[in-house]
């Protein structure tokens, strides 16, 4: 009864604001529609405030009609409903908006983006597709909005080619320099579309999705990967180590996710000398705890144990790093005894739990975290903004 009561006097708050804020009479209109206006507003008040939720939306609707004065508060109502997750109760009041004559086009059109996202929110997509659709074929004021939206849908239902031809028309929309944030997204739809290929053995089809994803950001390290693990399936080591070649000077702070196939492509090639000298001069460009691992073994798969403890132990003085801390320690178990090993198991065991408990990416555009790497925040829906996490405890 509390949580209802609250809720009321939510709603009554924000459709009072809204009234205050759009209820704007000519001074000429008379006094007559004023005492009209302010009863029913009234009394659209008294049943928010004293009736059960299900009963007082409705009686809200009849009590104020919709007008030009009046839409902004029906509009509040609906938008506050569901964001409360009332998203039938939210349909009903827009619906009943668009069902009023007498709006102007832009009012029309505003409701029904406002309807739109109700059924998003319901689940009901192929109908907000269709309104969507509607307001951007009537070049409506709200034609940009109405293409945010569609690109969320087919994201979600994964209809990636629909995808690239919203954000196409997007683009065009913002002028003449398109903004990163669609480059990026479209480059992602391609290499979405490129996955479907290569799971249908359409290698070449897969090839051209990615050359189109080029197109659209040349900085797509996510195009290089597949490109890579693309031509590394396809036996051409070569040119699989030349596009993972291109990924740190498309984005120092994604070396990490080449690393695994680059050592598995110069391994095909037999040339270890060729994947260490790579490997130093990332180093010395774009120093990442993973390259110093990576170097570490190969030092110690050449040389010795104690040789890659060194190396790693150099490179702890530059920067410190709880990754690398955890490598030397490992090492340096393998040649211990006693007390000296009962120590550096514990410290082990003291690295380990810090590393398990730190997240390893972060969203830089809404702060999401996680183990894993997301090409799709999933908590802003943003592309490529899910970054490795730096520090003492990251990279």
């Amino acid at each position: 009864m509390t949580q209802g009561l609250g809720l009321s006097l939510l709603l009554l708050l924000t459709v009072a604001a809204s009234f205050l804020l759009g209820w704007r009479f000519s001074q000429k209109r008379s006094n007559i529609f004023k005492q009209t206006f302010a009863h029913s507003y009234y009394r659209g008040m008294s049943y928010l405030l004293n009736e059960q939720m299900d009963n007082s939306v409705d009686k809200f609707i009849e009590a104020l009609e919709v007008t030009g004065e009046t839409l902004e508060i029906h509009l509040a109502l609906g938008n506050m409903m569901r964001r409360k997750g009332e998203a039938a109760k939210a349909i009903r009041i827009h619906q009943n908006v668009l069902d009023r004559r007498g709006l102007t086009s832009k009012q029309h059109h505003e409701a029904q983006l406002e309807l739109a996202r109700d059924y998003v929110s319901a689940g009901l997509l192929d109908r907000a597709e269709s309104l969507f659709q509607e307001l951007i074929q009537l070049d409506s004021f709200y034609k940009s909005q109405a293409l945010e939206q569609l690109i969320e849908i087919y994201q979600d239902e994964k209809e990636w080619s629909k995808a690239i031809q919203a954000a196409s028309m997007l683009s065009r929309l913002k002028g003449d320099k398109e903004p990163r944030e669609l480059a990026v997204a479209k480059a992602h739809f391609c290499c979405e579309l490129a996955l479907q290929d290569i799971e249908n053995n359409n290698l070449e089809a897969a090839a051209q999705q990615l050359q189109q994803a080029v197109s659209f950001d040349e900085n797509s390290v996510r195009a290089s990967l597949i490109l890579a693990e693309l031509a590394y399936r396809q036996g051409d080591y070569q040119t699989a180590v030349d596009a993972l070649k291109k990924i740190p000077k498309q984005d120092p702070e994604r070396i990490n996710i080449a690393l695994p196939l680059l050592c598995d492509a110069y391994e095909k090639l037999a040339d270890s000398d060729g994947l260490q000298e790579t490997l130093k001069e990332w180093l010395e460009r774009y120093p990442t705890n993973q390259l110093v691992i990576k170097l570490a073994d190969k030092i110690r798969a050449t040389r010795d144990d104690y040789a890659a403890a060194d190396f790693i132990a150099e490179q702890l003085k530059r920067k410190p790093s709880i990754k690398a801390l955890n490598r030397l320690v490992e090492l340096h178990l393998l040649h211990s005894e006693g007390e000296a090993k009962e120590n550096l198991q514990l410290l082990k065991q003291l690295v380990d739990k810090v590393m398990a408990e730190k997240p390893a990416y972060h969203c830089v555009k809404c702060g999401f975290s996680g183990a894993h790497l997301h090409w799709l925040c999933p908590g802003c829906k943003t592309w490529g903004s899910v970054k490795i996490i730096k520090g003492v405890a990251g990279e």
